[in-house]
């Protein structure tokens, strides 16, 4: 039997704008800005002798997504079409929230599969990144998450599509990001959301999203992209959700005054934390306006138990620099 696994974590977008026209899947995709979790999504792969047939245990069991990852590796590998594949899949966070679980779980899915088949990890590395860009789009789903798990902390994709890659992978995607220690608190409803493709393929919809979004990263553009644009980063958010019309949709509104609520019980309202919804969810992540102080005590823990009276999902949770978690592996 052959075995293999990878945790990739997971993405919040604060901004996107839909470019979905290109004729070439890894050219599609957005620009944008966002971050990466410390938390996502872990898959161990097993593979035994057979004809190519997946099976999955565990949430979200989305089978299509990872079906289609199998017919991307055989472009590569034909081979792993030699085996059936069980995917064992565990995630603290609601998949379709707006917290980048399909890109998180196509690249997981890709990278614990070619691990399992001893493929050079630089290679699965690249291969995974470009055969989770063309599922994602294939599936219309997110068109930015792929390309900012790759470039990991605080993103700004000023190009859309799959950056380029190794061997000529990749499309013509550009991002810059950097990263500092910053603690959220992510939450949702637990309803379902709507899929990303209600809105990406609908044509005001994108009209609309495509006009806010280039008005809002416009300026982000301008200048180094560093730490120093935080706080700019957050009132470009702010204003992306209220000019796009998302946050009147789905009552996105309410559920920022549930949030604020808890905010206010757990007396944590102050110049310390802001409230920015999370695209294309019916979520919200809470974190620092300043992110040189983000030592308050506990806040985290008593945000998320305030969240939770409410009937909210709520994890606490951290951007991360390294969402493939490439750190604790070897470089070859």
């Amino acid at each position: 039997m052959l075995e293999g696994s990878a945790h990739v974590g997971g993405h919040v977008t604060l901004i996107f704008s839909v470019h979905d026209d290109f004729e070439k899947l890894v050219d599609q995709g957005s620009r944008g800005a966002g971050f990466s979790l410390d938390t996502g999504i872990q898959i161990i792969a097993c593979g035994i002798s057979g004809s190519g047939k997946v099976s999955v245990d565990g949430y979200p069991s989305d089978i299509t997504l990872h079906q289609l990852v199998i017919e991307e590796i055989s472009i590569f590998d034909p081979d792993v079409k030699s085996f059936d594949w069980n995917l064992k899949q565990q995630t603290r966070l609601p998949h379709s929230q707006g917290f980048g679980l399909s890109a998180a779980g196509a690249i997981a899915s890709a990278l614990a599969i070619q691990r399992a088949m001893n493929i050079s990890e630089k290679i699965a590395r690249a291969q995974s990144l470009h055969i989770a860009h063309r599922v994602e789009r294939k599936l219309s789903g997110g068109l930015g998450d792929v390309a900012a798990l790759y470039a990991g902390g605080v993103e700004l994709r000023i190009e859309p599509g799959c950056p380029p890659l190794l061997q000529e992978l990749g499309g013509g995607g550009a991002i810059v990001s950097w990263f500092s220690e910053i603690p959220v608190v992510v939450c949702w409803r637990k309803s379902a959301s709507q899929h990303t493709s209600n809105y990406i393929d609908d044509g005001e919809w994108k009209l609309a999203i495509r006009a806010a979004g280039e008005a809002a990263i416009s300026g982000l553009r301008e200048g180094v992209w560093e730490s120093v644009r935080w706080g700019e980063l957050l009132d470009e958010a702010a204003n992306f959700s209220k000019n796009s019309g998302l946050l009147d949709d789905s009552n996105r509104i309410d559920l920022l005054h549930q949030v604020g609520g808890a905010m206010i019980s757990s007396g944590l309202v102050n110049s310390s934390l802001a409230a920015r919804l999370c695209m294309l969810g019916e979520s919200v992540v809470i974190l620092p306006n300043d992110i040189k102080n983000t030592d308050f005590v506990n806040w985290q823990s008593i945000l998320v138990e305030s969240l939770e009276q409410r009937g909210l999902g709520a994890l606490a949770v951290n951007i991360s620099d390294d969402a493939l978690n490439l750190q604790i592996l070897s470089p070859n």
